[in-house]
C-alpha cells in the first residue's frame, strides 16, 4: 500500500514538474522577442482590419514577472490618411492578483512623446470628428459582446471592474485641435500614497488658441509653469503658480495716440497670476471652495490685483459668493456675499449678478494706468460704499457714498449704466442725492489733476458748497445739471461736454446771487440772471491762439440776460451783457435799453484774480425808436389783439356749451317723461288685463257651478 502511495505521488510529482516546467518554458517564450514582435505584427494587421486605416505599433514588451506592459511607437491615421496619434512610449504595471479579484490596479503607468491631432466638424472637408470611427468601432464590439438581457444575471452585475492608479506619469504631451488650437504638457505626475492620500502636479502646460470677436480674430496664448493638487486626510489644496495669459488681435491699442485714455485692452492682455484654493467638496454638478490667494497684474495696461480671497459655492445654475475682499496696492474693496447667475445658451439663461454691500477705500491713481491717466497724481484716499447689480448689458448701483476722512468730500448718490456692449450705446448716468464741500476742498480736488486752473480765486469766495442734480456720460459727450448752494447764493445749471468738437457749452440761471462777493467786485451787488456760455477746450486752437496773443483766460464767451442787478446804489432792471474772451483779454458789454435812451457800459480785464482792478466805463446813447423798438410794440399790439380776440372765443365756445347743455337737460327731461307716461300707460293696461282675467275667471267659475247644478238636477 506504502508502495502504491509513494508511486501515485510520485506520478503527481512529476506532472506538476512538468506543468510549471512548460508553463515557464511557455513564459519564457512568450519573453522573447521574436514572439513579441510577432503578436505586435498580428495586433497591427488586426486593428487595420477593424479601423479601416493605417495602424502602426513599432514594439513591444511584455514580462508576466515584472506584470508590466510597454509599447513603443504607436502611429494612427484617420479616415483622410492624416497623422491623427503619434505615441513614442506607453507603460503599464499591473497587479495581476487583484485582477483576479475584479479590480484593475495599476501601480505605474507613464505615457511619453504624445502628439495628436484632432479635427472636428468645423473643417469643411470632415462631417464627423476624425476620431469618431474609433468610438464607433469599440461600440460596434461592446454591443457584439453583450449578453441578451434575460442571460444576465446578478453575478454579472456584481462583478465590475473598478479601476484604480497608484502612479501615472506624463510627458511631452501635444494636442492639436482644427489647426488652430495647441496644447502642450511638459508634464504630469500623480502619486497615490498608501494611507490613500494623493498629489498630482503639472508642469509646463502652454495653449495657443484663437478667439473669434466681432472685431476679428484675438490670438490667445495661456501658460502654466506649475500646478500642484493634493489630497490629504479629505483636505483637498490646488496651487497654481506662475500662470500667464496672454492676448494679441493684431490691431493698435486702443490708446494709441489718446492720451488720455486709459492703457487697458482685452485685444492686449500680458497677465501673470497666481493662486491657492482650498477645495471643500465636488459633486456631480457642485463645488465648495476658498480662495485663499490669489493675485494677478496685467503688464500691459498696470490692474494690479495684489489680493483676492472668497468663498465659493458653486452649481450649473449659480454661483454664491461670501467673505469676498480685493485688494490693490492702495485699494481695500469687501462684501459679505454675492450671488451670480451663471449663463447658459441652452437653458436660457443670461448673466445676472447681485451684491450685498460693497465697503472700502481707494486712492484713485490706482486705476489711473488702464483706465484714467488725468487719476495718476490723485492721492486723497477715499472710502466708498455701494450696493451692485447687473447682467450682460448694463450694472446698476444703488446706496452709493463716497467721502474723505473729515467728511469735507461726501456724496451720496445712485446710478445706472447700460449698453455696454456697445460703445455708441453706452450710458453711464448717475443722480447725486447729495453733494457737499467747500471751495478749498474743491480746489484741492481739481490740484490732483494736471490742468490748467482759473478762477481758484474765485471758487474759494463760494465758500461751503452743496449739489444735486444728474451727470450722464455718453458717446463723445458728458452732461451735467442741477442746483449749486453756495454763500453768495444758489444756480442752477446745465452743460455738456462736446468732445467731437471740443467744446463745453451751456446756461446758468439764479434768482439771487451776490455776485461782487463771488467776483470779489464789491460795487456790484445781488443779481437775479440767466447766461448762456461756451467755451473752447480744443487743445490745438487754444495753443495756436495763446502762441499768437498770449494771456491765461479761458477762450470763449458768455450771453447773460439781467433781470434785476445792483450796482453800487443803482438799481438796474432788464440788461443785457456779454462777454467775449480770446484767451489773453476779456471784453464786455452791458446794454439797459430804454424807449428813447440806452444806458451803456463797456469793461476788460486780463487777469481774473485782479477783479477789482477791471475798468468800467459807462455811457448814454440817445434815439428814437429803433425799428427794433417799432417791431417790438406792433408784436406787443398784436398779441394783445390776439389776445382779446382769444378770450372772446373762449366766451362765446363757453356761452355755447352752456346753451348746448341747457338742451342737452331739456331734452333728459322730455325723454324722461315719455319714458314715465308710458311706463305708467304700461301699468294701467297692465291692471286692466288682470281686471279682466280675473272677471273671465269669476263667470268661468260661476258657469261651471251652474253646470254642476244642471247636472245634479238632472241625475
Amino acid at each position: 500500500m506504502k508502495k502504491t502511495v509513494v508511486l501515485i505521488l510520485k506520478i503527481v510529482g512529476g506532472i506538476v514538474a512538468a506543468c510549471v516546467a512548460l508553463l515557464l518554458a511557455l513564459i519564457g517564450i512568450l519573453h522573447t522577442s521574436w514572439i513579441q514582435d510577432k503578436a505586435v505584427q498580428q495586433v497591427n494587421v488586426l486593428l487595420q482590419e477593424e479601423l479601416k486605416t493605417k495602424v502602426e505599433i513599432g514594439g513591444a514588451s511584455i514580462s508576466l514577472f515584472g506584470q508590466d506592459l510597454r509599447i513603443y511607437d504607436v502611429a494612427i491615421e484617420d479616415l483622410q490618411q492624416r497623422k491623427m496619434l503619434q505615441m513614442k512610449e506607453l507603460g503599464v504595471e499591473l497587479d495581476l492578483w487583484k485582477l483576479l479579484n475584479h479590480e484593475v490596479y495599476i501601480t505605474e503607468a507613464h505615457i511619453k512623446g504624445l502628439d495628436t491631432k484632432i479635427y472636428k466638424p468645423a473643417s469643411p472637408t470632415d462631417s464627423t470628428a476624425n476620431f469618431q470611427f474609433i468610438i464607433d468601432a469599440i461600440n460596434k464590439n461592446k454591443k457584439s459582446k453583450k449578453p441578451k438581457v434575460e442571460e444576465q444575471t446578478d453575478s454579472v452585475k456584481k462583478h465590475k471592474l473598478t479601476l484604480d492608479v497608484e502612479k501615472l506619469d506624463l510627458e511631452q504631451i501635444n494636442v492639436t485641435l482644427n489647426d488652430s488650437t495647441q496644447a502642450e504638457l511638459g508634464g504630469f505626475h500623480y502619486r497615490k500614497s498608501w494611507r490613500g492620500h494623493y498629489t498630482a502636479t503639472i508642469k509646463e502646460l502652454k495653449a495657443a488658441f484663437i478667439q473669434h470677436t466681432k472685431k476679428g480674430p484675438v490670438d490667445s496664448r495661456l501658460r502654466v509653469k506649475l500646478m500642484e493638487a493634493v489630497d490629504k486626510n479629505g483636505e483637498r489644496e490646488v496651487t497654481i503658480d506662475s500662470l500667464f495669459f496672454f492676448t494679441n488681435n493684431h490691431l493698435p491699442r486702443k490708446n494709441a495716440n489718446k492720451p488720455k485714455r486709459g492703457f487697458f485692452d482685452a485685444g492686449h492682455f500680458d497677465i501673470a497670476a497666481h493662486m491657492r484654493i482650498h477645495i471643500d467638496s465636488i459633486g456631480k454638478d457642485t463645488v465648495m471652495a476658498t480662495l485663499a490667494e490669489c493675485n494677478a497684474l496685467d503688464r500691459g495696461s498696470g490692474l494690479n490685483i495684489t489680493s483676492l480671497t472668497a468663498r465659493i459655492a458653486a452649481n450649473k445654475e449659480k454661483a454664491n459668493l461670501s467673505n469676498v475682499t480685493i485688494k490693490m496696492p492702495n485699494t481695500t474693496l469687501s462684501f459679505d456675499k454675492a450671488v451670480i447667475q451663471l449663463p447658459s445658451k441652452k437653458a436660457g439663461r443670461k448673466l445676472s449678478y447681485q451684491t450685498s454691500l460693497i465697503k472700502g477705500s481707494t486712492l484713485l491713481k490706482d486705476i489711473s494706468r488702464p483706465f484714467a491717466p488725468v487719476l495718476k497724481k490723485f492721492s486723497i484716499p477715499l472710502y466708498l460704499q455701494t450696493v451692485m447689480s447687473g447682467n450682460n448689458d448694463g450694472m446698476q448701483f444703488r446706496q452709493v457714498k463716497v467721502y474723505t476722512a473729515n467728511r469735507s468730500v461726501d456724496i451720496q448718490a445712485s446710478g445706472r449704466i447700460t449698453g455696454l456692449k456697445d460703445k455708441y450705446k453706452l450710458n453711464v448716468h448717475f443722480d447725486v442725492h447729495r453733494m457737499t464741500t467747500t471751495g478749498k476742498e474743491a480746489e484741492r480736488i481739481i490740484n490732483q489733476f494736471a490742468v490748467k486752473k482759473f478762477m481758484m480765486k474765485q471758487l474759494n469766495a463760494l465758500g461751503r458748497i452743496s449739489y444735486n442734480g444728474h451727470f450722464e456720460v455718453l458717446w463723445k459727450r458728458e452732461q451735467f445739471a442741477g442746483r449749486l448752494y453756495t454763500i453768495p447764493g444758489s444756480l442752477d445749471f446745465r452743460f455738456h461736454l462736446d468732445e467731437n468738437n471740443k467744446y463745453v457749452l451751456g446756461s446758468v440761471k439764479t434768482d439771487s446771487f451776490e455776485l461782487g462777493k463771488a467776483m470779489d467786485m464789491p460795487d456790484l451787488g445781488k443779481i437775479a440772471c440767466s447766461a448762456n456760455f461756451q467755451f473752447d477746450i480744443s487743445k490745438p486752437r487754444t495753443a495756436a491762439m495763446r502762441k499768437r496773443l498770449g494771456g491765461k483766460l479761458p477762450i470763449g464767451q458768455i450771453e447773460a440776460q439781467v433781470d434785476e442787478g445792483r450796482y453800487k446804489k443803482m438799481r438796474v432792471r432788464n440788461l443785457t451783457a456779454n462777454i467775449t474772451s480770446n484767451g489773453a483779454i476779456a471784453e464786455g458789454k452791458v446794454v439797459v435799453k430804454g424807449k428813447r435812451v440806452d444806458l451803456l457800459c463797456s469793461f476788460s480785464f486780463t487777469n481774473t484774480n485782479e477783479m477789482k482792478k477791471t475798468k468800467i466805463k459807462p455811457g448814454v446813447r440817445f434815439h428814437g425808436l429803433s425799428d427794433e423798438d417799432k417791431e417790438a410794440k406792433a408784436a406787443k399790439k398784436a398779441a394783445k389783439k390776439e389776445e382779446k380776440a382769444a378770450r372772446k372765443a373762449a366766451k362765446q365756445e363757453e356761452k355755447a356749451a352752456r346753451k348746448a347743455a341747457k338742451q342737452e337737460e331739456k331734452a333728459a327731461k322730455k325723454a324722461a317723461k315719455e319714458v314715465e307716461k308710458a311706463q305708467r300707460r304700461a301699468e294701467k293696461d297692465s291692471l286692466k288685463a288682470v281686471k279682466s282675467a280675473a272677471k273671465a275667471a269669476r263667470k268661468a267659475q260661476k258657469d261651471s257651478i251652474k253646470a254642476a247644478r244642471k247636472a245634479a238636477a238632472a241625475t
